[in-house]
């Protein structure tokens, strides 16, 4: 039997792409910038102040832990979505209780799915308040979700076109922009910026997450049942770049008004 491995190879480059690659980059920026902005704010106007500017971030945060810990089986021994840090006291791991909010849950080292759900688990926070902000452009932005879903309607010929045109009738009150901007400013304050301990649970279940989604590519196209696989998969993941790229501006902006506020009060 001849196997042909070129579309193996291109199958399998695409996948990479789609959900290591892509969402890896995004997952470092966006805790990047959320990081170094809270570090200004807890600098500038004390630790609490990451607690009023991302209140719904760290909850969505938190929340999203919670939900995949639950979906992929783990035990989980302590929550708390949303809290008021303590620096004065020390925690568990004795150091300053800093902690805005934990999810603390425990899982079957023996168990392939139990294991490779910490991947999940890790990382769900960036998907999480990346659905929430979709779901709010739905809501009061629905011109430019449904020029969204147009742009991807074929992502291998990305419909630029038909999202100009969903846009073009867009007539939504100012408040709408207002009150959207507001939730994205919080969410991604609060939710986008992974800890140093989501990014060492994610590393656990990568080689399983690697391994299984490479078995099911290679399976599909050796079966040339693939495209639509491929097709539904990176529909989503553009429509998932689109939306953190958006949070990244956000991020970004918010970082630079926060910066340079700071270096007007300094001089």
């Amino acid at each position: 039997m001849n196997i042909n491995f070129s579309p193996i190879l291109k199958n399998l480059g695409i996948v990479g792409l789609d959900l290591l690659v892509i969402p890896l980059i995004f997952v470092a920026l966006l805790t990047y910038l959320n990081r170094d902005t809270k570090k200004f704010l807890a600098n500038g106007l004390g630790v609490n102040s990451e607690l009023y500017l991302g209140f719904i971030g760290i909850f969505l945060h938190e929340l999203s832990h919670l939900l995949m810990a639950v979906i992929f089986g783990h035990r989980i021994d302590q929550v708390r979505l949303l809290k008021r840090p303590h620096p004065n006291q020390l925690g568990a791991d004795g150091q300053p209780d800093l902690a805005l909010g934990y999810v603390n849950h425990t899982w079957n080292q023996r168990n392939w799915y139990q294991t490779t759900g910490n991947l999940f688990i890790g990382i769900a926070p960036i998907f999480g308040c990346a659905l929430v902000l979709l779901g709010l452009t739905a809501l009061l932005i629905p011109s430019l979700f449904h020029g969204m879903l147009a742009l991807v309607a074929d992502p291998f010929n990305l419909d630029w076109d038909g999202f100009v045109g969903a846009l073009g009738g867009d007539s939504h009150p100012l408040i709408r922009w207002i009150v959207m901007i507001l939730l994205s400013l919080n969410i991604s304050i609060g939710g986008f910026d992974l800890s140093a301990a989501d990014f060492a649970n994610s590393r656990i279940g990568l080689i399983g997450f690697i391994s299984i989604i490479a078995a099911i590519t290679i399976l599909l196209t050796l079966g040339n049942i693939a495209a639509t696989y491929l097709r539904v998969m990176t529909a989503a993941i553009i429509l998932l770049a689109l939306i953190l790229g958006y949070a990244l501006l956000v991020s970004l902006l918010t970082n630079l008004v926060v910066r340079l506020a700071f270096h007007i009060k300094e001089h």
